[in-house]
């Protein structure tokens, strides 16, 4: 018998432990959280299913955003690549927005600062919608 309480751990056969909290890329579980949160890309009038789209760090990871389900969404490949990841400022001329969590909820901060969301139908049956 294992018991009531059982414990697992990753460890790399030369560095020892390894903290999945500091993981660069989103495991099965977090992939699986981001696609029931939003059902589409949420940058606005996107069109493409979660399940065709990249895992994205709202914070950039090079920017020490984490990789941890509230700092996750899905973005198509198109989006993740014109989204503004190295600016907190997104007022600079070439930037076309950078998405953030508002309240909850995925949205678009354009250059100008307003606040988009995706008007598409589906994007009002993910997880957060449903709470």
């Amino acid at each position: 018998a294992l018991g009531d309480k059982i414990y697992a751990g990753l460890f790399h056969p030369t560095a020892g432990p390894v903290n999945l909290y500091e993981a660069r890329f989103a495991s099965g579980k977090q992939r699986i959280l981001a696609m029931a949160e939003n059902l589409v890309c949420p940058w606005p009038d996107c069109k493409v299913p979660a399940d065709r789209c990249q895992v994205h760090h709202i914070d950039a990871h090079k920017n020490g955003g984490q990789t941890n389900p509230s700092n996750l969404t899905t973005l198509c490949a198109y989006h993740n690549g014109v989204n503004d990841d190295g600016a907190r400022d997104v007022r600079h001329e070439k930037s076309r927005g950078r998405m953030i969590r508002h309240r909850g909820q995925v949205k678009l901060v354009t250059p100008g600062g307003k606040l988009l969301g995706n008007t598409h139908d589906l994007s009002t049956m993910g997880a957060m919608d449903l709470i």
